[in-house]
């Protein structure tokens, strides 16, 4: 197939780590579910599902289904660790306040994210 790129992005993808976060926010399914909904609050896209799962003894793993794509966490509070992927095919800037909610409302010490252009079109190099 050769080496393939995207044409023009149909998406933005943000991978994003949380490190020396507050195990309490980790460890809480409802915090998730708000903060996660409320993040969707100044986005022009819509909720079509969510599920939201509490490990035992720790940990929360859900996601947000959307009209644009989704947005999923999973926490390992023992290490005071998330993983959050906010992937949509809506526009660049509200996926960016997307990503800028969460950060702004999860105590942590640090954080590091990629960004990729996520696309259907491609054209051989």
């Amino acid at each position: 197939m050769g080496n393939l790129k995207n044409s023009l992005p149909d998406g933005v993808h943000y991978l994003v780590e949380f490190f020396g976060c507050d195990k309490e926010q980790l460890d809480s399914v409802p915090f998730w579910e708000g903060l996660l909904t409320d993040a969707l609050s100044n986005a022009d896209v819509n909720m079509i599902n969510s599920h939201f799962y509490q490990f035992t003894p720790h940990g929360v793993t859900g996601y947000l289904l959307l009209s644009a794509s989704h947005i999923s966490v999973h926490t390992w509070p023992e290490y005071e660790y998330a993983a959050c992927d906010v992937f949509s095919c809506g526009d660049e800037a509200e996926t960016g306040k997307i990503v800028a909610h969460v950060k702004s409302r999860l105590t942590h010490q640090t954080d590091r994210y990629k960004r990729l252009n996520r696309g259907y079109r491609v054209t051989n190099l």
